[in-house]
């Protein structure tokens, strides 16, 4: 009996214990290890990882707008640069053709990742017998970023034997 009776005071006193730790007052504790210590941690981690990965993901997708942005752009310039390096010097619209050409062929990719697309610049050198076309706009995008890309080539032209294949003779 008198077992019995030790066992029930023992687990009284327990139970009394363990009330008073989840009473607020003077027995109460913070628990630093067992069940239920960690609490609501993922809701703090989601509040302090969720921005975090907002952003990588905005950046992810600024980083594809910006790559298409460039390709579209480069290859407009390319293609304006192609007719500029064919077309007749003796014409003086030969600067107006490269430019229709990289517009045209901007606007044939069907993409509008650039905004106020135009081709700033058309420039020969004749020192280097040289054309460059320079396509440039406004990405359209998370973060407004100037896109520019030039393409410059040699002028495909005849070069007679009296400059020495230095120059372009005219025809």
């Amino acid at each position: 009996m008198r077992k019995l009776n030790r066992r029930r005071l023992h687990t009284r006193r327990l139970h009394t214990r363990r009330l008073a730790a989840r009473r607020p007052g003077r027995w109460s504790r913070p628990r630093l290890f067992g069940r239920g210590t960690d609490r609501g941690a993922s809701a703090v981690e989601l509040v302090i990882l969720a921005p975090a990965l907002i952003f990588v993901s905005m950046l992810i997708v600024q980083f594809a707008l910006w790559l298409d942005a460039t390709h579209a752009a480069l290859a407009a310039a390319q293609e304006g640069d192609r007719a500029a390096r064919a077309a007749e010097f003796n014409q003086g619209n030969w600067q107006q053709t490269a430019a229709q050409v990289a517009m045209n062929y901007y606007h044939g990719l069907d993409t509008s990742v650039i905004a106020g697309v135009s081709v700033s610049r058309i420039a020969f050198d004749q020192d280097a017998n040289t054309v460059s076309v320079t396509v440039s706009g406004k990405l359209s995008g998370i973060f407004p970023l100037t896109i520019s890309e030039t393409a410059s080539g040699p002028v495909e032209c005849f070069r007679s034997s009296q400059s020495g294949g230095a120059k372009c003779a005219a025809a």
